[in-house]
């Protein structure tokens, strides 16, 4: 009896996200997203269990974060977490990737939707794990 290679799995640094409208049409966009193991992603992860961490050492208790700092940081974390994109344009013209640009396009109100979709693919396992031909 032969043993499965579990080094036939491997956890991905990042990955390709293909941007689908609310009602699930495909948009051409591809947004390709850092992984959990991507080095800015574990930065930001580890910058803020530090933050809480200093915060329950000063008082004995957990905060929980302001709002509207939460939010700020959300969309500012996706920015850095968007590695680059495909396909998108505004009036015919392609937008090139920049933070900036994405930092913009988060903080869109009217842009909720992708965010929503983003923060899900951040969280999508099966996403971020890359299978070889051979096991």
């Amino acid at each position: 009896m032969s043993g499965f290679n579990l080094r036939s799995i491997e956890q991905a640094t990042s990955a390709e996200v293909a941007i689908k409208q609310p009602d699930g049409t495909p948009t051409g966009v591809v947004i390709e997203i850092a992984g959990p193991e991507h080095p800015e992603r574990k930065r930001i992860k580890w910058a803020l269990e530090r933050k809480a961490l200093s915060r329950y050492q000063k008082t004995g208790k957990v905060e929980m974060p302001d709002p509207e700092e939460a939010e700020a940081s959300k969309h500012e974390n996706l920015a850095t977490y968007t590695l680059g994109w495909k396909g998108y344009s505004v009036d015919g013209v392609d937008v090139p990737f920049s933070k900036s640009a994405a930092l913009d396009l988060y903080r869109d109100p009217k842009m909720a939707w992708l965010v929503d979709q983003l923060e899900a693919a951040l969280g999508d396992k099966e996403l971020l794990i890359k299978r070889s031909a051979t096991t």
